[in-house]
């Protein structure tokens, strides 16, 4: 018992950082770049992980009484999850303007960018790849939602200092930004302690 949670917990610290989804993989959009708002950053994190966690549980399923026993590619396989990610937009998109219009009216303009997100498609994916049973998607795409918000607030930090600095002319705006966070994609991939070969 004690050596499963210990497991579930450090799927969740994997997910959150070592495998950053913006960080490790790149998952990353330019809009997600200029998130300014705190609660742009936590509503898009939420969102982005209340999308993993309802694709990710369809998911589940699918992957364990249709795609494993029938030995459907994961190209097939990702394409079904496009289609998924599709209708959950379109419910959700459908009910929060009917049921709760003012709540709506918040998460509009972050719904789409967080429901059609790769970090979503991607983190879905990976763990249909890897056969993760329900306990390890839940924690691992718990894991991944709490490191997109950590990602993008230390993006958030990172504009703000880069704002008040002297930055040379020609690396103003997006090429200093691509720059701090590509320092901190090296600085999170050392956390994985490669070793050299040789």
């Amino acid at each position: 018992m004690i050596a499963a949670m210990t497991r579930l917990l450090m799927l969740i610290f994997t997910a959150s950082l070592a495998e950053n989804a913006v960080f490790g993989r790149a998952l990353v959009t330019r809009r997600m770049l200029f998130l300014k708002k705190r609660e742009e950053v936590l509503t898009f994190s939420a969102v982005i992980t209340l999308m993993m966690a309802v694709t990710g549980l369809i998911g589940y399923f699918l992957d364990r009484f249709l795609f494993y026993p029938y030995g459907i590619s994961i190209y097939l396989r990702s394409a079904a999850y496009v289609v998924l990610l599709g209708a959950e937009y379109l419910i959700l998109t459908v009910v929060l303007s009917k049921k709760s219009s003012r709540w709506y009216q918040i998460v509009k303009s972050i719904l789409l960018l967080a429901s059609y997100n790769v970090a979503v498609l991607g983190t879905v994916l990976y763990c249909s790849y890897h056969r993760y049973g329900l306990p390890e998607r839940f924690c691992y795409f718990i894991g991944t939602g709490l490191g997109v918000m950590l990602a993008l607030e230390l993006i958030e930090v990172g504009s703000q200092n880069i704002a008040m600095s002297k930055v040379p002319r020609a690396f103003r705006g997006l090429p200093i930004l691509l720059i701090y966070i590509g320092i901190l994609s090296l600085a999170l991939y050392g956390l994985l302690g490669h070793p050299l070969i040789g």
